[in-house]
């Protein structure tokens, strides 16, 4: 990683460690999802029709979910990456929703954080702990996307000409020669 990358991270990690199970849930969805945001923008051909798509209280894709969704369609994450970052949604939407006294303990909580997949040091898988699990998941995650735009430009979408594309002096449409079937304009005309 960049100098720059790692401060931003280890400060990061810093504060997210210190959170609640709710702030958790919340500050590390909110990394992946930004991390998304940023794979999705890198993607597109045109940045303004981007950030249109992205950004916005209209956005089709100014959410999570449909964020997440569309880069998976288009092959930017893989099934894995897609898996685990819909589980990190939806304890997200878990915390998110609650009023109050919902802890990663929470029975719910600990089943999605159990569908959590990604490395954990020694496979030891924390000892089951769901916070440390989830964690866990957010940090990989968000490392496997970091460089990923920069990775993924080989695959950036970019304006093509196509040859059956519309063609503004094309616009009139051809000459049709009139049908003989007893109501032709020719007729109507005289």
């Amino acid at each position: 990683m960049r100098e720059e990358d790692i401060k931003y991270f280890c400060e990061f990690l810093g504060e997210f460690q210190k959170e609640t199970d709710r702030g958790a849930a919340l500050v590390g969805a909110a990394l992946i999802d930004s991390r998304i945001e940023r794979l999705l923008l890198s993607h597109f051909a045109d940045e303004r029709i981007a950030q249109d798509l992205l950004n916005g209280g209209n956005a089709p894709l100014g959410s999570f979910s449909a964020r997440l969704k569309m880069a998976y369609g288009l092959g930017l994450i893989t099934e894995l990456e897609y898996k685990e970052c819909d589980t990190i949604r939806k304890i997200r939407n878990e915390f998110a929703h609650q009023v109050h006294g919902l802890t990663f303990l929470a029975p719910k909580l600990t089943d999605l954080t159990n569908n959590l997949r990604a490395n954990t040091p020694n496979g030891e898988r924390f000892k089951g702990n769901p916070r440390q699990l989830f964690i866990n998941s957010v940090i990989m995650v968000s490392l496997s996307f970091w460089y990923r735009p920069e990775y993924a430009t080989e695959v950036r979408a970019k304006r093509r000409d196509w040859s059956y594309a519309l063609v503004p002096d094309q616009l009139t449409p051809p000459n049709c020669a009139p049908t003989n079937r007893g109501d032709d304009v020719s007729r109507r005309k005289k």
